[in-house]
């Protein structure tokens, strides 16, 4: 008798512990979300210091016509992060906290992103030297990880248990990552353009970010649809 009420006592003494341990491995995303828009906004601002108004008295229009290419990557870079960042708004819309692993993820995320400044920087200045090859592939190699980085973001958040919402969060996030691999390999073939002809892969970089950009929204709309018509 003493056994079953012993027994009973650690069953109910132990019933609440491993929800709160498991719980607990979840942090909320208030700060996730605060530091990750902190970041993008940061980058995205950082990005207009590059534009210079030429100072001459004459001239000013071919002057202006002959910095085109570094307002076309201002335009790549200043798409691209914020479609990245619009996709980011979009993952945490479905999950309700995150662990270590998702954090970490989002740092080198954000890592890439960061960076973008740089070598969009790097790229304007020398896309006509002699150095013109390995600044794309730099600048490239720079949007290709930041996607790939979102990508991993989107699916761990599918994969673990307890980060989604709940079952149809997982099916959302992992459809959302099946379709994010199309941004991937558009942007490595963009990258490839770019080494072979420099000048026309500025402009394939600008044309995979603008859809880049647009795609979540198009998303967000299909997702509506569809919740209105279920």
């Amino acid at each position: 008798m003493q056994d079953d009420v012993d027994r009973a006592g650690a069953e109910h003494n132990e019933a609440p512990i491993a929800p709160r341990w498991r719980h607990g491995r979840l942090l909320p995303t208030n700060r996730f979300d605060a530091f990750s828009d902190g970041v993008f906004a940061i980058a995205i601002t950082l990005l207009v210091l590059e534009l210079h108004v030429p100072d001459v008295k004459e001239g000013f229009l071919h002057e202006l016509g002959a910095e085109w290419h570094t307002y076309a990557c201002y335009l790549v870079s200043f798409a691209f992060i914020g479609g990245t960042w619009i996709a980011h708004a979009n993952l945490t819309r479905f999950i309700k906290g995150t662990d270590a692993a998702l954090m970490r993820l989002n740092l080198l995320l954000l890592l890439f992103v960061s960076l973008l400044p740089f070598t969009t920087s790097l790229m304007a200045a020398h896309v006509d030297g002699t150095a013109k090859r390995v600044v794309v592939l730099l600048f490239g190699l720079d949007l290709i990880l930041a996607t790939l980085m979102i990508d991993l973001v989107i699916r761990h958040a599918a994969r673990t248990a307890g980060i989604a919402d709940d079952e149809l969060a997982e099916e959302e996030l992992r459809a959302f990552a099946r379709e994010r691999q199309i941004a991937l390999i558009s942007l490595a073939a963009a990258t490839v353009i770019g080494v072979l002809l420099p000048r026309v892969g500025i402009f394939t970089f600008l044309v995979v970010s603008v859809v880049f950009l647009f795609e979540p929204l198009w998303r967000v709309s299909w997702l509506g649809r569809r919740t209105t018509k279920a």
